[in-house]
């Protein structure tokens, strides 16, 4: 059975290496990579090593293998101090192996799960089937889409070491964009928002929309919380997000109008984005295209 390969130096950064020595292995012994469970004592231990027996695996293909030891590290760890990184709940719905590659989908509770949280799940997994012979990459799904706000979505476990699950949250500033129940119209809100390693700008500004207003009861968010993005980037001055035909948006013209205004508005608060263009199903659609306002012309003394 092949184990990958890690520098050991390196990993030892992010995990703490308490598998059982080689010695006392067996062949259906396997690791499995859970969260520790501490108060920060251990820092720069984020991930640690637990390990399970799979009767006769053997016998058992790559996939049916797989999915054994998701099912058990879906579950609670046995080992003490360590913990679940995946929200109570969450369970495999479908699970494939192909060209070296596992495409794991999970249920709704996953995408609960942000910034460094997400990264460390993310990587309790990858770490878990990579391991296995015929496995070098892992791409999760929840209910069959990809999570918009990772910066990568194919992950290996050299990535784990990239991570940056330890890295303190760097503030931004954003203008994000409500609708004012007394004017009908779309009015600013200052917030400062964490923005964590490998989480874009972008998705930061759309979990605070979803999030809604601080502290203001005239304000009222147009986005509901079923509202998700298939996928978003920025290049050059243009941030590009990518929806679905049946993106969770309102169903009143109106409402709808505003609720894209709002998202629009509110990425074009970013530095260095002057422009979104909305997507739909991956087809550019030049009408939803927000260029930056016009800045307001001086006025004459």
């Amino acid at each position: 059975m092949r184990r990958v390969l890690v520098c050991a130096a390196a990993l030892a950064l992010l995990l703490a290496a308490c598998a059982p020595p080689e010695e006392t292995r067996t062949p259906d012994d396997y690791e499995l990579y859970y969260a520790v469970d501490s108060d920060g004592s251990e820092s720069g231990n984020a991930i640690r090593v637990s390990t399970c027996r799979v009767e006769d695996s053997a016998s058992l293909g790559t996939a049916a293998l797989a999915e054994r030891l998701l099912t058990e590290l879906l579950g609670a760890p046995e080992s003490p101090g360590l913990r679940s990184p995946f929200p109570e709940g969450t369970n495999l719905r479908h699970l494939t192996v192909a060209g070296g590659r596992a495409a794991v989908d999970l249920s709704a509770q996953y995408a609960r799960l942000s910034g460094v949280d997400l990264s460390i799940a993310d990587y309790c997994l990858t770490l878990t089937l990579t391991q296995l012979d015929g496995i070098n990459a892992v791409r999760i799904t929840v209910n069959g889409r990809e999570l918009p706000y990772r910066k990568t979505q194919l992950l290996t476990a050299a990535d784990a070491l990239l991570a940056g699950v330890e890295d303190v949250p760097r503030p931004i500033d954003v203008s994000l964009y409500f609708l004012d129940v007394r004017t009908g119209e779309l009015r600013a809100q200052q917030q400062s928002l964490a923005l964590y390693e490998g989480q874009s700008r972008a998705s930061a500004v759309l979990e605070a929309l979803l999030r809604g207003p601080e502290g203001d009861d005239e304000l009222e968010a147009l986005l509901s919380p079923s509202f998700s993005v298939l996928s978003s980037r920025t290049e050059e001055s243009t941030c590009y997000v990518n929806l679905s035909a049946d993106a969770a948006l309102p169903v009143d013209d109106t409402r709808r109008a505003l609720a894209l205004e709002s998202l629009a508005r509110s990425l074009l608060s970013l530095n260095g984005v002057e422009e979104v263009q909305f997507l739909i199903d991956g087809t550019a659609v030049p009408e939803l295209t927000v260029p930056a306002p016009e800045p307001a012309a001086p006025t004459e003394a």
